[in-house]
This record gives C-alpha cells, structure tokens and sequence, in this order.
C-alpha cells in the first residue's frame, strides 16, 4: 500500500504540518477554572466572549478570562454533555432535555441575561408557534362552549395534563389558551381570536354528502367539516374563516353539490376534529437540537416526533407559525423511520439522522421554501448522536460505534452531488467512545486545517485534513489531563481539560498555543512578580533601616500547593511547589518562566519493504538499520534510539539556551531484527520539527 510509505509505527504527542514535516504539538494555555462544555461566541464586531456551559450556570468570561456573567440556568450536571447550541446575531439559542432556553447580550450595555424561548405574538396574544395533529389523536373531537372569551373545551377522550396550562390549541384553525385543567377531557381556555362559527344549510338536497368531508362553497370560499345532516339540513363547522355563506351558491363537495336556500349561525361552536395544538412545549417535549441556515432558525430532534424538521420564518427566529408562503415557517418530517439529530447548513443542507444522512438540495430554482423541502439520501449506517463539523467540502460525523469518522465531500457531479468516505480506517484503534470533534483553520503559526477527536479516556486524536488525499494521517495526543470536550473556531481551539494534582482534582479551559511546551500552562513576567515579604496584616515585613525586606518571586494563584513544571528564558528547570501563597520562588533570575503540566512526545518509524528490488527471500531473514539520516529544522535536543542529538558542542557558551539548530544526524542501529524498531523521543521539553528520514536497511 502506498500509504505505508507515509506511516509512523506509534507517535504520541506529535502533529505533522502542511509541508509533511513532523513536529511536537503544541501546548495548552490555561485560560481560567471553570468545568462544563465551552464555545466562542462573536455577538458584535471585534468583540469575543468565552460562553461556559456548566451544570446549573452559563457563565460568560472576556478573552482574558475574566468573569463577565453567572447566569443561573435551568439544566443539571447530567444535562450539560447533550447542551446543543446555536448563536444568531446578539443571542444564543440552547436546546436540551428541557425548554430551549436564549442567553442574550444587549447591545450597547452589554448586559447579558437567559431566558426561555417564547415565540412572536401578535396584538391579540396570538403566537406564532407550530400546530399539528398527532395520530393519536386523530378520531378524537373538540368541543368549545362559545366562540370568544373564556370558554370551556371537551374532547371526546383523554387529552388533556396539567402540563398543558399555557399551551395553545386551535379550533378549526383558530387559537385559543389553555388555562386550567379540569379533567384529561375537559379544560378552560381564553379565546385568543374569535372561533369560527358553526352553520346550519338547508340545501335543495343532501344526497351525496356524508358527516366529516370537507365542502366549500363555490362564491364565498367557505370551507368546512359537515359534522351532521339532518334531512336536508348540512351542519357544518367553518376552517379559520369569519366569512359567512350565501343563500342561493352551491356547497360543493366531494361527491355532490347543492344550492344553498337558508343560511343560520349556531349560537354555539360543535363538535368537530379539526382541531390541532401546539407541536412543542411542556406537554409534548422540546427539540434537543438547534441550527441556522438561510436565516432560519432550525429545531430538530423532537421526542413527540423523532423525523421532524423546523425552520422559522426567514428573518424571524421566534416566528414558527407554518404557512405556505416563501418566507413562512417550514414544518417538514423524513418519511424514512429515523430519529433526525442535527441539521447542518451549507451549500445545500445535511440531515444527520440514527440510520444514515440525508441532504436537501437548495438552489435558485428550488430555495428552501415551503413544499420545496426534498430529502435525498447519501450515506445508510447508524450514526453517533455527535454533533457533525460543517467544513468548506461537506461534513465530518461519527458513527454509532465511535471509533469511526466519516467526511461528506461534494462529487461535482448532478446525478450525485455528495459522496460519503470513512477518514480513518487505517487509525479505527487510535479512536474510542469519542464524545466531541472540531475543526480549526489555518493559523500563520499553523498554516493547515486540522481535525480534532476527544476520546472517552481524555486523550485527543488530531488529524490533518487535506481534500486532496483519499486518507488522513492521525496522530494521538495524551498528557498528564483528561481532556472532556473540544471547540474549534477560526484559528482558535479551546478544550476544557480535568488535572488532577495530588488529591485534589481541578477542571480548566484551556487553548491551543504554538509557542507553550506544556499544558495547562501560565507565562509569568516581571508583572506577576512579588517585591516584599509581608506579615499577616499584609504590611511589609521592614528591615532594620526601615526598608522592605524584598524578593522576587512569580505569584501564580491557581497553582497554589500544586507541583509544576518550570521553563525559565530558554531552559527546562525541573520541577517546583507553589506555596499555599501561589508563590513560585526560587526563579527571580529569570525574566519570564513558563509553568504547567509537562507531557513528552515520541514516535516510532515504519520501516516496510516498499521500495522496488529482488526480494531473494529478504523477508525471512532479521533485518538492519543500516544507516538513517536524520534531517531537522529549528530543533533542539532530541533522542533516537539510543543516542541524543543536537545538545550542547564542544566551546558552546551553556549560559545559553540549548541551539536550535537546522541539521542532519546519522543514526546506526546495532544488531538485527525481524521487525526493526526505533524510537525518538523527548529529553526535556524543546523544539522538535523533522523534515526527512532516509533509512538504508539491510539483512
């Protein structure tokens, strides 16, 4: 296979680069403590904010880190793996086991609040919010006592839960609330628009009509249920229309049709099933996912509905009163038996559903509109409810199993526009229980798009995606933290990350950063230094001349009674304790040192038989390392084997920094072996980048 050519044995802690080198990965900033699932979010121009979703708290921190918001929020600890959320404009929209609930940012004061979702109402407290008929519930009648006010509702079976107090029904297309429960058949509702009427038309003749078609009158467009017929008298209950019928038009129907004589207006609403109520709420449960497309706010994953799909008003993301125009709301469901997880925009839109994907082609001649909703599929597996990265080719997702990550990439091609691949099936053993994937761009320290996987068991698996290759070449990422869940935006890769330091276990966010060797790292300088002792009262503990008994040590509050590692301008100091204080002494000499967790890369060569040549039974003898040459760039001490490199030479001043050098090494492996290993490693925490590795083996 020619990606062997490509591959490493084993590597822990190493990432390749857009030019094919390999490199030490990068180490982790700690930004502040804080435990939970984390996002960026860019509700106005040039300003950025850290959103942490925590169990029982939103809490919102600057760029720096600093708090600018505890909101008390309504889910718990075993909600907050499953929080999906979508931010538009000033606000964030977060759905979960619970009510959606909208954290918000005023614009201007830059308050910030949460609430739960509510939709648009018009002057008559009407809302705009989804209707629909449930199945269940479809041979079941409606009865109001009066067409406006507070009424009294029946049904002819068990419908009603206390959990429907403040949920909206609509009686022949007309709304009214909910506000008390006498019984599952009976309730009180306030009428929000007046109710369309009930009418009694003698006609010439009923033959030919029967209870429960539908009818309309051919002059004045009256359409209603007939819900009896008594001789020639056709009782009728009008579809969300005041307009009464005339005498002498014809009530047209499906197998018949009459003139009208005598037109009369029950002075009571009957019985009647058309009737629906309102898709989403405390009584039927709440979508679990949310997304944006088209400037459409999208609701999926509903329990009442495992199939359905949600999409507001263009324009308006609390208006979801489904209509027929272009703009309306849009209520559509995948015919297929699937449990609809996300929904993802792009250049058409994506459907992540339990058993496969589906996408929905969008362009000029079909916008997304209602009736112009079609669900294609593209790929038939069962997949993980893992929220799916859109990327400029397509998607990336996981499947069930969670060891598996699949990419959508567009064909070009009309008959099938989309083509699903599997993007790790040489790495399936690097990948298990994964829980989170994000992507990031291309930095100016990091000039390539890379993929990144947390695993169940705290490590990370990042791979660098490249469209031009069929394969992914993935690489494991381990340390001493657990990392909980990742987030990529732009440039920037956040991970929220447990430590646990002798007894004590903590939680921080944390962000990728090129110019760190360690995780969960701080940089200290000249400001975070102390100049004096003090005494309990915090005055400063005086000399004999009266002056302040100073020191310079790096105060470091987080790290306080913790062991951490110390990096001081260029050299790797070992390890140190922080006292209770925070207090790192023993560095003074140092203008700036770097603390935190260490971690330590290594990878190990494949050494296979690729290359053209007489085989003369080669491989059934040992083989040997004849000679490697080893080209580097910027590095500083490494190990091969059983050899260091690139560390201090003869008449180098050692009050420096270890060189990092542009070089080439020879390495010798001495003996033979069936399956030749060799490994390179870190000595102490350094600059790591090869660019070649020729390897000459003989038997």
């Amino acid at each position: 296979m020619d990606l062997l050519k490509f591959c490493v044995r084993r590597a822990r802690n190493m990432v390749s680069t857009h030019t094919g080198a390999l490199t030490h990965r990068p180490g982790r900033r700690m930004l502040f403590e804080d435990d939970g699932v984390i996002a960026e979010f860019k509700p106005f121009d040039d300003v950025t904010y850290r959103v942490i979703f925590s169990a029982g708290r939103v809490r919102i921190r600057s760029e720096a880190g600093a708090l600018v918001a505890d909101l008390v929020a309504p889910w718990g600890a075993a909600d907050v793996d499953s929080i999906v959320f979508e931010n538009m404009d000033n606000e964030i929209f977060v759905t979960w086991a619970g009510p959606v609930q909208v954290i918000t940012v005023t614009e201007g004061t830059l308050v910030w609040s949460i609430a739960a979702f509510s939709f648009d109402t018009g002057i008559d407290n009407t809302r705009a919010a989804p209707f629909y008929r449930f199945s269940s519930t479809s041979d079941i009648t409606m009865t109001v006592s009066g067409y406006t006010g507070s009424v009294t509702v029946t049904f002819s079976a068990p419908i009603l839960t206390p959990n429907h107090l403040g949920s909206a029904f609509r009686y022949a297309g007309r709304q009214f609330n909910i506000t008390a429960v006498s019984s599952p058949t009976v309730g009180t509702a306030t009428v929000l628009e007046e109710l369309p009427p009930t009418y009694s038309l003698d006609v010439d003749s009923a033959t030919g009509f029967s209870v429960g078609q539908i009818v309309e009158c051919d002059t004045t467009n009256v359409k209603g249920e007939i819900i009896s017929i008594v001789g020639d008298v056709i009782k009728i209950v009008a579809f969300n229309t005041l307009t009464k019928p005339l005498s002498t038009e014809k009530l047209v129907g499906p197998n018949a049709s009459s003139e009208i004589d005598i037109v009369t207006v029950e002075t009571t609403p009957s019985p009647t099933i058309q009737w629906d109520e309102q898709f989403f709420g405390q009584h039927r449960g709440y979508p679990r996912s949310v997304s944006k497309d088209r400037q459409r706010l999208i609701f999926s994953n509903f329990p009442q509905f495992k199939s359905a799909i949600l999409w507001s008003a263009t324009g308006s993301n609390r208006d979801f009163l489904i209509g027929t125009d272009a703009d309306d709301a849009i209520f559509e469901y995948i015919s297929a038996e699937c449990q609809v997880f996300h929904v993802v925009g792009g250049y058409d839109e994506f459907v992540i559903t339990d058993k496969g994907i589906f996408y929905v082609p969008i362009s000029v001649g079909t916008p997304l509109q209602p009736g112009s909703v079609e669900f294609r599929p593209i790929f038939s597996q069962e997949l993980a409810n893992i929220r799916p990265i859109e990327v400029t080719e397509g998607l990336i997702f996981v499947d069930k199993a969670r060891n598996g990550v699949y990419a959508i990439t567009a064909t070009g091609q009309t008959a099938r526009p989309y083509v699903a691949s599997e993007i790790n099936r040489y790495h399936r053993h690097l990948f298990e229980d994964v829980v989170s994937i994000a992507v990031t761009s291309g930095t100016k320290n990091f000039p390539t798009r890379q993929i990144y996987a947390v695993n169940d068991d705290g490590t990370v698996v990042v791979g660098q995606f490249n469209p031009d290759r069929d394969t992914i070449g993935w690489l494991k990422w381990d340390g001493g933290g657990s990392v909980k869940s990742a987030s990529g935006s732009y440039g920037n890769m956040l991970f929220v990350t447990s430590y646990t330091f002798g007894a004590s276990v903590v939680t921080v966010a944390e962000q990728l950063d090129y110019d760190l060797f360690f995780d969960c790292a701080m940089t200290l300088g000249t400001a975070d230094q102390i100049d004096f002792l003090a005494l309990a009262d915090g005055s400063p503990l005086k000399l004999g001349s009266g002056e302040n008994l100073s020191l310079s040590n790096f105060v470091a509050s987080f790290y306080a009674d913790k062991l951490v590692h110390v990096y001081g301008d260029g050299f790797y100091l070992g390890t140190t304790t922080a006292d209770e204080d925070g207090i790192v002494s023993g560095f003074s000499a140092y203008s700036e040192i770097m603390i935190g967790v260490k971690f330590d890369w290594l990878f190990q060569p494949l050494f296979t038989r690729v290359e053209d040549g007489n085989p003369v039974g080669q491989g059934e003898k040992r083989r040997k390392i004849e000679n490697m040459t080893i080209t580097v760039r910027g590095t500083q001490e490494f190990q091969c084997g059983n050899r260091i490199f690139g560390s201090y030479r003869g008449g180098e001043d050692m009050s420096l920094p270890v060189p990092a050098r542009d070089d080439t090494y020879r390495y010798r492996e001495a003996g033979r072996s069936w399956d030749p290993v060799v490994e390179f490693k870190s000595t102490f925490p350094s600059s790591f980048k090869l660019i070649e590795l020729a390897t000459r083996i003989t038997v």
